[in-house]
């Protein structure tokens, strides 16, 4: 990218004030080199990090745990001293969750973790190279599912049934291999095998809103219209105010980003080479059901050929006797259904497993999960998300060129940061 020798920060604006334009904001902030402008639509920051608070309850509504991925993002919130909490123990089915785990087909677990993190690491590397093989994006395209059967990895196959399928990133017989890789590291892995997921004790929402207090963000500011010209970019917002600057960032879903302005073909070959998924969560006062476990899984919702709309699983919140019940954190996959369905189908499974709700108290419908398709992925669609950086003055970071966990988002931050302070 042709950007001009100055002697003073760039100036960029940054469409976007979730997880993904907070952190990258912070980053620039912290190098130096850029002054960063975040522009987010709503009247608070954090997108699908959303905490609710109810009574005394911090309530997760979308972002949850915090892995040993999270490595920025926990040091981060340690030196703004917001402690953390551990999740409490897991059942799957009924079942202690590693029981489930180590009743998969195959070898030992120890031999399944050594020859998943080979397997892994020795294709992520042939991903890498300038020319990937075509053999190895046929491999990246291939369903998780298929990939783990030709390795004999069942344990690890049972460990993504709640790792990917139940936290909404997909069903293992659809989401392609590179991107169930990206997710299931060897950090989530170790963690989940060691019983260390995180969460932080104020909410999400308090942690990126610390964040956003060290720097220019714009609550309540929707940008329309994003031109792009040689020297500049500038955004018009929704009340046609008009701000110029160096460079931007996109950190909004790029189908929604390309109506914005005149998309490149980098753009719109990318935003038409994924399908956005839905995930729906609710809180819900549910009388009769259980309290001696922190998260209960189900398997039948997330089984290849499982249907939308079923109850992935329930996280226990704590008492409230003045709405009738405990309060739980519950998941299901959106599908094609609308909110009053989703909350029909919901409390038919509750049923079906022994509680009564007895109110509703809120539901958020996420857009979610970007899966790749597999013919993109074939075609090279992840060289191209490279190779796209930059041009036309532009960056890109989010679900797309990441993941939608938090902390790959970061992750990737920190590296897209790195190659935007290198000298043309």
């Amino acid at each position: 990218m042709d950007i001009e020798n100055v002697d003073r920060p760039r100036t960029i604006g940054i469409i976007g004030g979730g997880p993904a334009g907070l952190s990258i904001a912070k980053m620039l902030k912290d190098s130096g080199a850029y002054e960063p402008v975040v522009f987010e639509a709503l009247g608070d920051v954090g997108g699908k990090s959303f905490s609710y608070r109810h009574g005394g309850n911090i309530i997760e509504m979308g972002t949850c745990y915090a892995t040993f991925s999270h490595k920025i993002t926990n040091q981060w919130m340690k030196e703004l001293r917001m402690p953390m909490g551990y999740l409490g123990e897991q059942r799957f089915d009924g079942a202690d969750f590693m029981d489930f785990v180590k009743s998969g087909y195959g070898p030992s677990l120890p031999l399944q973790v050594i020859g998943y993190w080979k397997a892994k690491r020795r294709l992520e590397k042939a991903l890498a190279r300038l020319n990937p093989a075509q053999a190895d994006l046929d491999e990246a395209a291939l369903p998780i599912q298929d990939w783990l059967k030709q390795r004999n990895l069942g344990k690890i196959e049972n460990f993504m049934l709640r790792s990917t399928t139940n936290i909404a990133y997909g069903f293992i017989d659809e989401t392609p291999t590179v991107q169930a890789l990206r997710w299931n590291d060897m950090k989530l892995i170790v963690t989940g095998l060691l019983k260390q997921l995180r969460m932080p004790l104020e909410g999400w929402t308090e942690f990126w809103r610390r964040i956003a207090g060290e720097m220019d963000v714009r609550l309540n500011q929707r940008i329309s219209a994003v031109e792009r010209a040689d020297d500049s970019v500038t955004l018009v917002t929704a009340e046609g105010e008009r701000l110029s600057f160096d460079e931007v960032v996109c950190a909004i879903p790029l189908d929604e980003f390309a109506k914005m302005t005149d998309p490149t073909e980098d753009e719109s070959y990318v935003a038409s080479s994924v399908d956005w998924n839905g995930y729906t969560t609710t809180l819900v006062a549910v009388k009769d059901w259980f309290t001696d476990v922190h998260v209960e899984a189900f398997l039948d919702s997330v089984v290849p050929g499982a249907d939308r709309g079923q109850l992935l699983s329930a996280r226990y919140e704590g008492a409230e006797d003045e709405l009738g019940g405990a309060l739980y954190l519950t998941g299901q996959l959106t599908g094609a259904y609308s909110e009053a369905e989703l909350q029909e189908l919901l409390r038919a499974d509750i049923e079906k497993k022994g509680g009564r709700v007895k109110n509703v108290i809120l539901q958020k419908l996420w857009k979610y999960n970007s899966q790749y398709k597999s013919d993109a992925i074939r075609d090279g669609l992840m060289k191209r998300l490279e190779t796209m950086q930059g041009k036309q003055r532009t960056w890109y970071t989010g679900a797309i060129f990441s993941h939608e966990a938090v902390s790959h988002i970061v992750n990737f931050n920190d590296e897209l940061v790195a190659k935007m302070l290198k000298p043309d």
